[in-house]
């Protein structure tokens, strides 16, 4: 269990924290389908988000609403050359992979969804190449099974950022896509442990002999969501006063997980840059807390 955003307790600890800039999030995939997991973060001025979206109408979505501290591009983050973007009837499903209709036929649902309405011929940027891209503290990504090949092409930056969260896939709803399992082992050749789940999808397989199943008792089957994987995150004290600052930030405002920033602002407050007023003052605005 963790507690949710609060904008007072998330000020409180940009305040005493005073990093040197604000926490800086990159968002590959930046489809504006879901709110976003740093949308409190971001309406509170506490973060910079750099977006990409290679889909027009999405993209210039994004654009229309943007704030002062987002920022939006247009490309698609992979490897470097040309690419087909797969553009589906969902667009949610839009990828660089072919939809998996031997997958979807299996669990007999989202097809519809999943079909491809138009193919575009693109060309894909490497997330190292992009030489205006500042450092950032947390990638955000969700490209529909392109995940692994912007990690192998995006190693420079994301060895010096913080936190990494990604689709995972269990079961292959594109052709030849990349699994959970490879992600951790991208990620993990680049220092990132995974942490946790901030949601998993489960379904029900659809067919005439299960219709008779409600769908709300009987969803046994792993799809796909969003996991969490942070660099030393089992070397908290070999990061810097700085990771430590965007760490703390990240894991109460995006991740919800305040026990992480607890334990950065402990090692801050070992370092003497944090006294434990400051450090008892934030876990006193935490729910569920036991008394100093």
């Amino acid at each position: 269990m963790s507690a949710p955003f609060e904008t007072e307790r998330a000020a409180y600890l940009y305040d005493v924290l005073s990093p040197e800039r604000l926490t800086r999030i990159v968002d590959v995939g930046a489809n504006p389908l879901d709110a976003a997991p740093y949308e409190g973060l971001l309406k509170a001025g506490l973060c910079e988000v750099w977006g990409f979206e290679p889909q027009p109408e999405r993209y210039d979505e994004l654009v229309a609403e943007a704030g002062p501290r987002e920022h939006y591009l247009p490309h698609a983050i992979g490897a470097d050359g040309a690419a087909t973007l797969n553009i589906c009837q969902g667009s949610g499903f839009t990828s660089l992979l072919e939809p998996n209709m031997d997958t979807l036929d299996a669990i007999g649902r989202m097809r519809r969804g999943a079909t491809v309405k138009e193919r575009v011929e693109i060309v894909t940027k490497p997330l190292d190449g992009l030489m205006d891209l500042p450092d950032f503290d947390l990638l955000k990504i969700d490209i529909q099974g392109g995940e692994t090949v912007v990690f192998e092409h995006g190693v420079k930056k994301l060895s010096s950022a913080l936190a990494v969260i990604t689709e995972v896939a269990a079961i292959p709803l594109y052709v030849d896509q990349p699994l959970i399992d490879a992600q951790m082992q991208s990620l993990r050749k680049l220092g990132y442990q995974l942490h946790k789940f901030l949601f998993l999808k489960t379904i029900k397989f659809f067919n005439a002999h299960t219709s008779r199943l409600q769908r709300r008792f009987y969803r046994s089957q792993a799809v796909d969501g969003d996991a969490v994987f942070l660099r030393g995150l089992l070397d908290i004290p070999g990061l810097g006063d700085e990771e430590l600052k965007h760490l703390a930030m990240l894991s109460d405002a995006v991740l919800l997980s305040q026990d992480i920033t607890v334990t950065a602002m402990g090692e801050l407050s070992a370092r003497g840059k944090l006294s434990e007023d400051q450090l008892h003052g934030y876990i006193d605005r935490l729910p569920h807390v036991d008394p100093r």
